[in-house]
């Protein structure tokens, strides 16, 4: 369960890394003592990187383009992208490095009439390894988009969803399922979806959306903390197709093992990144608020809202990896640092009141949750509480008399649950949903 304090982070919380990277970070990749970086740049090298925690290096040549992912499996990295080259050998957008050289990686990613022959993600799951992306053929082979490989041969997973899933984007693992993330997509179709390595499964009739017809969904990072699944990408609802029912989940949204539901108030703009670090939920993207607060591109989610991480960055960030008890960002920014900067642990984080005028926690739990209403809120209005059920029925109506009230729903069975909070003059603040498990 995600739940902690609201917390204030110092405004100069990030801090350069060493003279960066002359070009941008796509994908932080943490293994063997050494957190490696994946892009497209020139130096410190050519499109990876490594740091030590100290200095930065070279990885061997590098690729002769555009790095997106990596991943471990059997003892050696896996590293995907946009490149036919990496360490002079032949690499069909995908090769291993074992900590001393590149190799083919055993098979060719291609690309076909609509891809480009692009490895975004890879991940193991159960015994094999997983690989996504925009292509069309692996080895001559028409795979579209998913392929697994044992170390030996690849197969294809081509019945998946009818077979339009060609932009595997984003993939994880999570209550012993593989979730899979698709985007670019269009609008209203199949965003996310899982695999049990025998069969694959939605989310029913339901999905994403965006608010326009003409705008592409992206999937664009997954996020496991407990049992509950993080989505971050671009998108604006979530249609559940059984209630008829559009829930407003402005580009984040948890899974709970039964639905998706928001995180407080909107993110204004894309997340492409996300990471649990000291009890936060950390989003990185291209936006510029949110849950109503001003930040720069990176927020943390403490349980009920969201806050700025000091001055942020100033440009999208892309990746977000934890190394040495030590968060950094790295994306597409010049200060502070170029493309890359970490959270400097020396400033400290202190407890402070919540600054959302209402917050409700933990949620979701098994019935017993907290309203907390900002002080200067209870002090000036009378404030209320109504919630219902799915039916529409009132089960509860309560003043809130105080900053904390406690909420006792336990006798009420598992369910999504609808919170109305009123002023005495009949003004609705921050409705919502609760969930009991």
């Amino acid at each position: 369960m995600l739940f902690f304090l609201s917390l204030q982070i110092h405004s100069q919380a990030w801090v350069p890394i060493g003279i960066g990277v002359n070009g941008y970070v796509n994908t932080l990749f943490v293994y063997d003592s050494v957190m490696y970086a994946g892009g497209s740049f020139t130096s410190p090298g050519n499109n990876i990187a490594q740091w030590n925690g100290s200095n930065w290096d070279s990885v061997s040549s590098g690729t002769n383009n555009e790095v997106y992912a990596f991943g471990k499996y059997k003892g050696l990295i896996y590293v995907g992208g946009w490149f036919s080259k990496a360490g002079g050998h032949s690499a069909g957008s995908i090769a291993t490095w074992n900590g001393k050289s590149y190799a083919n990686a055993g098979f060719d990613v291609e690309a076909g009439k609509y891809s480009a022959g692009i490895v975004d993600v890879i991940c193991q799951y159960d015994s094999l390894l997983y690989i996504g992306g925009q292509f069309d053929s692996v080895d001559h082979k028409r795979p579209s988009g998913l392929v697994t490989w044992n170390g030996t041969k690849t197969d294809s997973l081509n019945t998946f969803y009818g077979g339009w899933w060609s932009n595997v984007s984003i993939l994880t693992t999570c209550k012993n399922l593989l979730f899979i993330g698709f985007g670019p997509g269009y609008n209203g179709g199949q965003s996310v979806g899982t695999w049990n390595n025998k069969t694959d499964n939605g989310l029913g009739n339901d999905y994403f959306c965006t608010a326009s017809s003409s705008v592409n969904l992206y999937m664009n990072a997954f996020c496991t903390v407990d049992s509950n699944l993080y989505l971050g990408g671009h998108f604006s609802y979530y249609y559940h197709n059984t209630f008829s029912q559009r829930d407003t989940v402005h580009n984040i949204a948890m899974w709970n093992g039964t639905t998706w539901t928001a995180l407080g108030k909107r993110i204004q703009g894309t997340v492409n990144a996300l990471v649990y670090y000291n009890n936060l939920l950390i989003a990185g993207g291209s936006f510029d608020s949110a849950g109503g607060i001003a930040v720069n591109n990176i927020a943390a989610w403490n349980g009920t809202s969201w806050s700025a991480i000091g001055n942020g960055v100033n440009g999208p960030v892309y990746a977000l990896a934890i190394f040495d008890s030590v968060l950094y960002a790295g994306g597409d920014f010049s200060s502070p640092g170029n493309g890359i900067a970490k959270f400097d642990a020396t400033y400290k984080i202190t407890p402070t009141i919540n600054i959302d005028s209402v917050n409700i926690f933990p949620n979701p739990n098994k019935g017993q949750f907290t309203v907390v209403c900002n002080k200067s809120l209870i002090s000036n209005t009378s404030v209320s509480i109504e919630i219902y059920n799915i039916l529409g029925e009132k089960i509860l109506y309560s003043n809130l008399v105080n900053s904390n009230t406690n909420i006792d729903l336990v006798k009420q069975p598992a369910g999504i649950y609808i919170y109305k909070i009123y002023t005495s003059q009949g003004n609705l603040i921050n409705p919502g949903k609760l969930i009991i498990e």
